[in-house]
This record gives structure tokens, C-alpha cells and sequence, in this order.
């Protein structure tokens, strides 16, 4: 996680930044009340974009905004209260419920889960921490808690932040740079099956 932001929001980054060469955008959009999104992928928060997608599957919608600088990608995070990407807010705004996958610092191997979905933070806890992971509630400066924050600005007003530490994030991958993401581990797969259990249940309920 970046605590500082360049730019204050996507207008101000698109007029120095190029498509294509700075950053790319993705988004897709399937017939599912739930997105999985990571705004800050590719090289600025590394792992969060691949985790996003397989997460995602072929069942829920999701978008990723991506970093492809060589490096410095660090100046293309717009904090997630002012994060503001129209494909990204379009879609969020058409999905019930908004799961953000972001990284934190740290080298302890930690998931700290923030957002406002109360029940679901306690679900994504509970199943994360029976597959083996260390999964608490997320610590006041990565709480997700504020109603400007990307993850609750879904129709319910309220999703699931995942903030993923960079100990957890490199022993998914063979490297954290980006020919080493390309190369997913055992502890990947794994926390991306937890968390699509999870999510594919509870959308089940919300079809009943």
C-alpha cells in the first residue's frame, strides 16, 4: 500500500500518463452481482491484479487498473477514496457488492480485511483463516471503512477490502516482478480457491 498518492484522480493521471504504456485498463462485466476489482495493479501493487482476475474465475465481473512502468508505477496509486476510473465506476455501480484485492507492507504472511460488509468480512475471515492463512479484520489506516472508498460504492454501499502484505504476495509467485508473476504457487491457488468459495456461496444466497 502506498500511503502518499501523485495523482488525485484519473483525469489528472490520464493527461500525463499514456495508455498503453504507463498503465492499461480492464474490465469485464458478466452477468453477476458481485465484482472483484484491483486499482492498483500490475507494478504498483504487484500480485493484486492476478489474484483479482483468478478470483473473478469465469463467474463474477471484474477490473483491473494496472501499472506497466519499468518502475516508479508507485506514482499511478489514486488512493482508494478518490479512485474514480469510469469503467471501474461504472461497473461497481451496476455490482451489489464490491471485493477490492490491494497490497499492504509487511513481511509477516497476513490478509487484513476492512470494507463495510460486516457478515461478509467475517466470512472471508473465517474461511481464509480454516485454509491455513492468517486472516484478521484490517487495522484502522486499512480499514476500507469510509463510504468514498472504492469497495463500498457497490448498490449495497457495502464491500470487502483485501489487503494482501507483500510476504504473502511473493510466496504466491515465483517473483513479485512481473515475468515472475507469470509463475503462481501452491499458496496462490489456495487462497484464491478460500475466497471463491466464499464469494460463490454467498451469491448463491443472494439468488434465493
Amino acid at each position: 500500500m502506498v500511503s502518499g498518492s501523485w495523482y488525485k484522480s484519473f483525469a489528472e493521471l490520464d493527461v500525463s500518463e499514456r495508455e498503453g504504456v504507463s498503465f492499461q485498463r480492464t474490465v469485464k462485466k458478466r452477468r453477476s452481482r458481485i465484482a472483484i476489482i484491483a486499482p492498483h495493479g500490475g507494478g504498483i501493487e504487484p500480485g493484486t491484479s492476478e489474484i483479482a482476475y483468478a478470483v473473478a474465475g469465469s463467474q463474477f465481473s471484474y477490473y483491473m487498473f494496472e501499472g506497466l512502468k519499468p518502475q516508479g508505477n508507485e506514482i499511478l496509486h489514486i488512493t482508494s477514496t478518490l479512485f474514480d476510473e469510469p469503467n471501474c465506476l461504472q461497473l461497481v455501480q451496476a455490482s451489489e457488492i464490491v471485493i477490492a484485492v490491494h497490497g499492504c507492507d509487511g513481511e509477516e504472511r497476513v490478509i487484513q480485511v476492512g470494507g463495510l460488509h460486516v457478515g461478509l468480512k467475517t466470512r472471508l475471515i473465517q474461511s481464509l483463516t480454516k485454509d491455513g492463512f492468517q486472516a484478521r479484520l484490517a487495522e484502522v489506516s486499512l480499514s476500507g471503512n469510509q463510504t468514498q472508498n472504492i469497495c463500498n460504492r457497490g448498490r449495497l454501499k457495502q464491500g470487502v477490502q483485501l489487503e494482501i502484505s507483500a510476504g504473502l504476495r511473493r510466496a504466491m509467485f515465483r517473483k513479485l516482478d512481473r515475468q515472475g508473476r507469470k509463475s503462481t504457487t501452491d499458496i496462490f491457488r489456495r487462497f484464491v480457491t478460500s475466497v471463491r468459495q466464499e464469494l460463490i456461496l454467498v451469491a448463491k444466497e443472494m439468488e434465493l
